[in-house]
């Protein structure tokens, strides 16, 4: 039993990437013009609050992937914050967000179709 369960765990650990899907994305955002600026942050904020990327002003766009369950649907949400060259952080952009759906396995089928002369 033990054995099995063990094949099992390694399986779901080798195969996990089946189990999930790559959204690429791309946020965009009007420039902080402060003479010191450095570079933006993008943070992903459902959930855990997660860093996805750095980027060097004066860029205002980033192109980004996320790592999403397979078949799933939801709702990304996101926060840009902009960094100056003494590395102060500003407060969070109004949030972002991006509404997916992956579920692309189609319903059941009818049942118990039936034709008759009217």
């Amino acid at each position: 039993m033990k054995r099995i369960f063990i094949i099992g765990i390694i399986s779901l650990f080798i195969c996990g990437s089946s189990f999930a899907a790559t959204l690429n994305l791309k946020a965009t955002w009007t420039a902080n013009t402060e003479p010191d600026m450095k570079e933006y942050r993008l943070y992903r904020t459902d959930g855990t609050r997660t860093l996805i990327g750095t980027i060097p002003h004066p860029n205002t766009s980033y192109n980004f992937s996320v790592t999403v369950p397979d078949q799933s649907a939801g709702t990304l949400t996101f926060v840009l914050t902009a960094v100056d060259t003494n590395n102060n952080e500003s407060a969070d952009s109004a949030p972002a967000s991006y509404t997916y759906n992956l579920d692309t396995v189609p319903p059941a089928a009818p049942k118990n179709l039936i034709i008759q002369k009217q």
